[in-house]
């Protein structure tokens, strides 16, 4: 879509934490709801978006995010638009523990994927999800007219997006970048997709897991 959309708040909603005691790498994997501790996050996220001036939110098709987006629209009552573009990013060791034991010793037949972390070969490009996110958020900051965009997504996705948005480069080291569960990162644009300013909201450190 190449219609621009006037100077809009973007507002990028990581999901609160997932009960997952196995340490399941679920990526696109159904059944995979948020915790007690990731309502909490939800909630919070949900506090620091109460006033403010809300025109859509758009969500992930995931339980968790759906989850955390009608938490979140609890004081807006907004209907959430659900879009496949905000989904996880896709990942071959979906199934596979979340330890280096399980991903280069349970899974062997899986190593070839980890031949290229710069692309990564091991699912999506950093490009198809810089596509797919950037299409649908600015149809939803369209959609949302003079008022701020919600997207609710996953740690990728969002890290993408917000470094797309910013007009930086995508490492391949997405994992040292904040993006803690239940956080926004609001990013303020202008008329012609310029970032005015940008801020970073986590939900408050007893809320914090440890291992986010």
């Amino acid at each position: 879509m190449n219609q621009r959309v006037g100077a809009t708040r973007i507002h990028l909603v990581r999901h609160g934490k997932v009960e997952n005691p196995m340490g399941i790498i679920y990526g696109r994997l159904p059944g995979y709801h948020l915790s007690e501790l990731g309502k909490q996050q939800a909630r919070a996220a949900a506090d620091h978006l109460e006033t403010e001036p809300i025109g859509a939110l758009w969500s992930s098709p995931m339980e968790r995010a759906q989850e955390t987006a009608e938490i979140i629209n609890a004081p807006h009552g907004l209907e959430i638009v659900t879009d496949e573009r905000l989904t996880e990013s896709h990942n071959s060791f979906e199934g596979v523990r979340r330890t280096w034991r399980g991903i280069l010793f349970g899974h062997p037949l899986k190593w070839w994927h980890l031949r290229n972390p710069m692309r990564p070969s091991w699912g999506e490009t950093f490009t198809q999800v810089k596509e797919r996110m950037l299409e649908a958020i600015w149809e939803g900051a369209e959609a949302a007219g003079d008022k701020g965009l919600v997207v609710v997504s996953h740690q990728t996705p969002v890290l993408i997006a917000r470094l797309a948005l910013s007009k930086r480069r995508v490492p391949p080291w997405l994992a040292f970048t904040p993006c803690h569960t239940g956080s926004v990162t609001t990013l303020e644009m202008d008329a012609d997709r310029r970032l005015l300013r940008a801020s970073y909201f986590r939900p408050p450190d007893e809320l914090q897991p440890e291992a986010d």
